[in-house]
């Protein structure tokens, strides 16, 4: 069992945990591609999951992505 601890602050959009089956055939940075313009954070949990059983994962996919609000400071209108 892996135990990874972070800190959560206004520049975190949103955090995926998903097991192995997710992780054996899509990684880090093609599932934050995948997910990043997507709003609804079930919609992007839906898509992960579709995409590593399309590369034929062997193992059981579970993923789960939450979306955290973002500040005032952080939102794109402000970075005009």
């Amino acid at each position: 069992m892996m135990l990874q601890e972070e800190v959560v602050d206004g520049s975190l959009e949103f955090l995926i945990l998903a097991s192995d089956g997710l992780w054996d055939v899509v990684t880090n940075e093609e599932a934050v591609a995948m997910i990043k313009p997507i709003d609804d954070p079930e919609e992007a949990a839906k898509r992960l999951m579709q995409e590593a059983y399309q590369r034929g994962s062997a193992d059981n996919i579970t993923c789960v992505v939450v979306r955290f609000l973002s500040s005032p400071n952080n939102s794109s209108s402000e970075q005009k």
